[in-house]
């Protein structure tokens, strides 16, 4: 990861940036001409290397003026995938409390790897499958036996 605050961000991506929390915004259905995004900032990044994709994690904040022309305070969180150089958006949050966003980068900055086969609900059912299957095939060994000694 690197440390974003000496991080230079050319026009474009601040432009892409800047367009995807407004799209965030609209897709609320906040008024677009009243409504405007402040603070943008990069919380988070991961630059591209050969054998893996990059990621960013901006946050920012808005002023969201609804259709009856409440002011709502949000804190937003966009998340950027780049590939190839080109930054793709993944997802975007739009929250009334600051915490949610910061759960979210939480989850990107310290991914919790859970094992499948350390679950104790996975070790029960692989063991009644093991012990359906021995004994289904007893019984049709059974079966087979009986079959086999009648004359």
């Amino acid at each position: 990861m690197t440390e974003t605050t000496f991080y230079q961000f050319s026009k474009e991506v601040w432009r892409a940036v800047t367009d995807q929390a407004r799209s965030a915004l609209l897709r609320r259905d906040f008024c677009p001409e009243e409504s405007r995004v402040e603070s943008l900032r990069c919380v988070f990044l991961n630059e591209e290397s050969d054998t893996s994709f990059g990621r960013q994690v901006w946050f920012f904040e808005a002023m969201g003026v609804d259709p009856v022309g409440k002011k709502h305070r949000l804190y937003g969180s966009l998340d950027f995938s780049v590939q190839f150089g080109l930054m793709e958006p993944s997802r975007a949050v739009l929250a009334d409390e600051p915490r949610h966003r910061q759960r979210m980068l939480q989850a990107i900055a310290n991914p919790v790897h859970h094992q499948v086969w350390a679950s104790p609900s996975t070790k029960i059912w692989v063991r009644l499958t093991l012990a359906s299957v021995i004994i289904l095939s007893s019984i049709w060994l059974l079966l087979l036996a009986v079959h086999l000694m009648q004359p």
